[in-house]
Order: structure tokens, then sequence, then C-alpha cells
């Protein structure tokens, strides 16, 4: 079962004829939980983020306001080495709380105790 999940990544497909969800195998697992966003890009992955915050909005997944944005420029040497610039590490924290805060708020909703079940 998956408690928390921090999504990184791309929405582009990685191989010929992936779909942007064929990494949800299980809908249920992801039903009422929270996901945080660490994107990357010339922009940050700004674009990636929120194409995959209406992704996971049809899947019932919620997810908080906070993200993490890396500069391919900034963030990472000659495009390749991951070398984040320390203003990151407040974004992060913020995430991460706010991930395990909606996710402990959830968990009533993952256990049926919510009414109307």
């Amino acid at each position: 079962m998956i408690d928390l999940a921090i999504v990184i990544g791309s929405t582009r497909p990685g191989r010929k004829g992936e779909a942007v969800a064929d990494w949800v195998h299980d809908l249920a697992e992801w039903t009422n939980k929270a996901v945080g966003f660490v994107g990357y890009g010339s922009a940050g992955g700004a674009r990636a983020i929120e194409h995959l915050r209406l992704v996971l909005s049809c899947l019932q997944v919620a997810h908080v306001s906070a993200q993490v944005e890396l500069s391919l420029f900034t963030d990472f040497d000659d495009f390749t080495v991951f070398r984040p610039a320390g203003r990151h590490e407040d974004a992060l924290t913020t995430l991460l709380d706010q991930v395990i805060a909606w996710g402990t708020a959830l968990k009533v909703l993952r256990r049926g105790e919510h009414h109307g079940t």
C-alpha cells in the first residue's frame, strides 16, 4: 500500500506507446491518497506538474498546493548532474508537511469511516 507519494518526472511517455498514467497500475491504491510534485525542466516542470494534477484529480488523488520546481539551468551542472539550490529546502519541507497532513486526514476516507458508506 502506498502511504506517501512524491511524483517526480514528466508527462511525456518513456517508451513508445506508453501512456501518461501507465505507472498507475492499481487505481484503488491511489484513491483518497495525497501526492506532492517535484518537477524539473527549463521552466521547473510547471507544465508537467499542472498536467499531472489534472490526471491525478480524475483518479481521486488529492494533490497539495506546495511543489518543488527544479530548473535545468540552475539546479543541474551541464544539464545532467543534479546540484539543487539551497532555496528548495524550504519548499520541499512545506511540500512534505502538506502531503503528510493531507495523507493523515484522508486515512478516514480510506478506512471507510466517513458518512455515506
